[in-house]
Order: structure tokens, then C-alpha cells, then sequence
């Protein structure tokens, strides 16, 4: 498990399960888990327009496969008595939704 704070201070929890969902649905990603921290981390960032705790990160990478150019990470923030908070009172990221 692995935390990291984004540039507007929420903290964001990768968890090793998560990781492997990733890298099951998203194999090119294998050996990139830093640079997707990393995305978190200093990302430009979109909120959904349908879902308000549903953002995307979004960051340029090198030397991803395919020509690909940046990452992209889906977090959802669960919100609880208007203080956006998860389990173990951290943000919880679930990527990709």
C-alpha cells in the first residue's frame, strides 16, 4: 500500500489489490506503478462533470509502450459529513473505476 498527496492536499491510498486490478486490466502499465503515483502527484487534475468525487489525473510520461504519451488516473473520493474522507480516514483511490 502505497499513499501519496496530490497538489491540493488530498491524500490518495494505492493499494497493492488496486495495483494488481490495474495491471490486470491495464498490462502496459507494469513497471510504471511510480509514474502513476507520480501522476497523482503532480497531474493536472478534472473533476467529472456527472460525478462531483470522481476525478481524472492527468500527467505526461516518458517511454510508456505503444506511443503513448501521458497516464491517465481515474480517482473517486467518498465524502462523508462534508469532509472528503475514505477508509482509514485517508482518500481512497480506486484506479481505474
Amino acid at each position: 500500500m502505497k499513499q501519496v498527496t496530490d497538489r491540493w492536499g488530498n491524500r490518495i491510498t494505492l493499494t497493492d489489490e488496486r495495483w494488481r486490478h490495474i495491471i490486470e486490466w491495464h498490462p502496459e502499465l507494469e513497471g510504471f506503478e511510480d509514474d502513476v503515483l507520480d501522476t497523482i502527484r503532480k497531474g493536472r487534475r478534472r473533476q467529472d462533470p456527472i460525478d462531483p468525487h470522481k476525478y481524472k489525473y492527468l500527467y505526461p510520461v516518458e517511454d510508456l509502450p505503444f506511443g503513448l504519451t501521458h497516464i491517465v488516473v481515474v480517482v473517486r473520493i467518498a465524502a462523508r459529513r462534508g469532509k472528503a474522507v475514505g477508509k482509514d480516514d485517508a482518500k481512497r483511490c480506486s484506479i481505474p473505476l
